[in-house]
């Protein structure tokens, strides 16, 4: 399973992502998150994301920041 910032767990991540069908942008992701009551970490990883389009949940948790 994969490590991602924060300790949290891709599965974590998407619970947020709820109402979020995918493709998705990432202003629509951000905006999911923050309504879904994401805390503020996840928001701001979710925002730094490198893209702006994103095909798939997979795809999202791919670029999402991983620990070391």
């Amino acid at each position: 399973m994969s490590r991602l910032a924060g300790g949290k767990t891709p599965s974590g991540v998407l619970q947020y992502l709820q109402g979020i069908s995918f493709p998705a942008k990432k202003d629509d992701i951000v905006h999911a998150a923050r309504t879904n009551g994401a805390p503020n970490d996840v928001v701001a990883a979710l925002s730094a994301l490198p893209r702006t389009d994103f095909n798939s949940a997979e795809e999202l948790v791919e670029l999402y920041p991983q620990l070391p």
